[in-house]
């Protein structure tokens, strides 16, 4: 069983890892981001990603949080605590067709990835997301400070 500092580290180095714009493709956008992850193997990564014309804001949650009963909510909030948006686990099981693997900073993580648009870059951005079960009770909270330019723009 890991100490509690090796599984603080192991997280760092998850959240540090998951820093970035994705894709080797050119892209939208060049980010970096900093986090404090969850500690839950429930709530497994968050991190922005760029598509075509945005930049999103990425979760991935395991297999387990979209079949088991008892994880109801994804729930997003800004840095004023403002809901940004909720991705209702129990009615959206299996229908994200985004994968993972398709997306180098998630690394070689499995789940069930879910993206919030944030809109084109430049987007900045503080985010903190909650797993919570039916109660509205959170089962795990991860945050997320990123900045993402423009191709050509300076990163910070």
């Amino acid at each position: 069983m890991p100490s509690r500092r090796e599984l603080m580290a192991g997280v760092a180095a998850t959240v540090t890892a998951t820093a970035g714009c994705l894709g080797d493709e050119e892209l939208i956008a060049r980010c970096s981001s900093r986090g404090v992850g969850s500690g839950s193997q429930y709530l497994r990564e968050i991190a922005p990603i760029r598509g075509e014309e945005q930049v999103s804001l990425g979760i991935l949650v395991s297999d387990q949080a979209v079949t088991e009963e008892r994880y109801h909510t994804v729930k997003i909030r800004d840095s004023d605590d403002t809901l940004v948006a909720s991705v209702p686990l129990m009615s959206n099981r299996g229908m994200s067709s985004l994968n993972p693997e398709d997306y180098s900073v998630f690394g070689s993580s499995s789940g069930e990835l879910y993206a919030v648009p944030l809109g084109p870059p430049p987007v900045h951005g503080e985010y903190t997301v909650s797993l919570t079960d039916p109660d509205a009770e959170q089962i795990a909270t991860a945050s997320v400070r990123f900045n993402c330019y423009a191709e050509g723009e300076t990163l910070p």
